[in-house]
């Protein structure tokens, strides 16, 4: 074999490999979603689909798309549960609550809500509180803007088509929320400006790991203390936790 070849080989093999690790989590997926989430011509996708489709590891389904075969399900893959990622991400959040001195979120998505998993209150007499298990609009949050940025086509299916507005700042045009999560992706980090809670100011990040489902971190400041001149400092706290939690997600996985 030569090394063209060779090289060839290896790449389709981490295409497959990674092609599994989507479906493990985000099945079923569209054609187009594969497509743009491995970054392979239509023509290399069909021809992966059809050689993984033939040894049992992935169904192209007319109706749902691509989901696993009963030899990836064969495999049983089980995620990490929410209590152990509350634990792996402990440690970073706790660090980030002390550097900014302000709460900080982990949470999840569930279909089009976010639920909170943990949170770290600030030290300040007046601070925001929510207690592990709050559910929000994922529309209406950073933490739900930041993961929501990531899934691309998905998430016109997982959004209601009519979008609540909690707060007068909340975004409830499908069309304008699209354009802000397509900032969003370019920008790394997502704002909530009251549209959750007025009076709240929070900046967030996505949290992607292959074996975890949809996590973002968040800081959530009363807007008494808020400073639109540090959001950029923030995402970067923000954005170094994420690294730091995913070396330790990567570690154990």
């Amino acid at each position: 074999m030569s090394d063209a070849s060779g090289h060839r080989s290896v790449k389709s093999a981490h295409r497959a490999l990674h092609l599994i690790e989507l479906l493990a989590h985000r099945q079923p997926m569209r054609f187009t979603e594969l497509a743009e989430e491995l970054g392979v011509p239509k023509g290399s996708l069909h021809a992966l689909l059809a050689g993984l489709a033939a040894e049992g590891w992935v169904v192209v389904e007319r109706e749902r798309g691509v989901v696993l075969g009963y030899r990836a399900l064969a495999l049983e893959f089980t995620p990490p549960d929410h209590a152990d990622i509350v634990r792996l991400a402990a440690p970073e959040l706790a660090a980030l609550g002390a550097a900014l001195e302000e709460t900080v979120h982990l949470a999840t998505l569930d279909g089009a809500e976010v639920v909170y998993l943990a949170s770290r209150p600030s030290p300040h007499a007046l601070s925001i509180r929510y207690v592990p298990g709050r559910r929000l609009p994922a529309h209406a949050t950073a933490l739900g803007k930041a993961m929501l940025a990531r899934l691309g086509e998905e998430r016109l299916r997982m959004l209601p088509p009519r979008l609540a507005g909690l707060t007068p700042s909340t975004i409830t045009d499908p069309a304008a929320l699209d354009r802000e999560l397509e900032e969003i992706g370019r920008a790394g980090f997502a704002e909530d400006r009251e549209e959750g809670t007025i009076g709240v100011r929070c900046v967030a990040v996505a949290v992607a790991h292959p074996d975890l489902p949809p996590l973002a971190i968040s800081c959530s400041i009363p807007l008494a203390r808020f400073d639109p001149a540090a959001v950029p400092a923030i995402a970067q706290r923000l954005l170094g936790a994420r690294d730091a939690m995913l070396v330790r997600l990567r570690a154990v996985g």
